[in-house]
């Protein structure tokens, strides 16, 4: 018998997309049940954690986002062919957790000058140091021989970095431009037919 999937998160991208993705890059169903800002006070009580994302499988639960894609990623087989692979997977995939950390913060201050600030410098250091790292690494992996940044076929290493990495491709258009690895591995996951599919049907939202 198959398990029965249901991920509970904001009724938006954010730190749940990653997960949809790999649903969909798996051809997996999975019960996608969004909850809206206005009801989290009073959901927030009921969750395992306190927080959002959560997978039910079956009638266990697993928290936190990243846990729940390794988790996923191992399951349908997109975690790499070898223990080397599985390394470098996580190490692209810590490389984008930590700009996204930072980008978090920004979009969370409240103090205005801070908050221009801090966006003056995401466009300015963090986002072309994140490039350049992720450019060498992807280089190392001959990512340009086929387009994936780890191995020869999907991970979840590159659901991850075009699901980091959109939002500064939807801003500017060119980001990647200077960055010919990255730039491919991006466009070879919005050409995966189930990816392309889902990136069509998904709920339109604001984050």
């Amino acid at each position: 018998m198959s398990e029965s999937y249901k991920l509970v998160y904001f009724a938006g991208k954010g730190r749940g997309e990653i997960c949809r993705l790999l649903f969909a890059a798996a051809g997996v169903k999975y019960e996608d049940k969004r909850i809206n800002f206005e009801d989290w006070p009073k959901v927030k009580p009921t969750t395992p954690l306190g927080s959002l994302p959560y997978l039910e499988v079956g009638k266990e639960i697993l928290g936190q986002s990243l846990a729940i894609a390794r988790f996923l990623a191992k399951k349908f087989d997109l975690f790499g062919k070898t223990d080397l692979e599985f390394g470098k997977i996580n190490a692209i995939m810590d490389t984008l957790v930590d700009y996204r950390s930072e980008v978090y913060k920004v979009m969370f201050e409240k103090d205005e000058a801070k908050k221009a600030e801090g966006m003056k410098k995401m466009d300015e250091e963090t986002l072309p140091n994140l490039l350049k790292n992720l450019q060498k690494m992807l280089e190392a992996n001959k990512c340009k021989d086929c387009g994936f940044s780890v191995g020869k076929s999907t991970t979840v290493a590159d659901l991850y970095l075009y699901d980091v990495l959109e939002g500064a491709v939807t801003t500017k258009a060119d980001a990647l431009d200077k960055y010919p690895d990255v730039k491919a591995c991006y466009k070879k996951v919005t050409s995966l037919p189930k990816i392309a599919q889902w990136l069509k049907d998904r709920p339109k939202s604001d984050f």
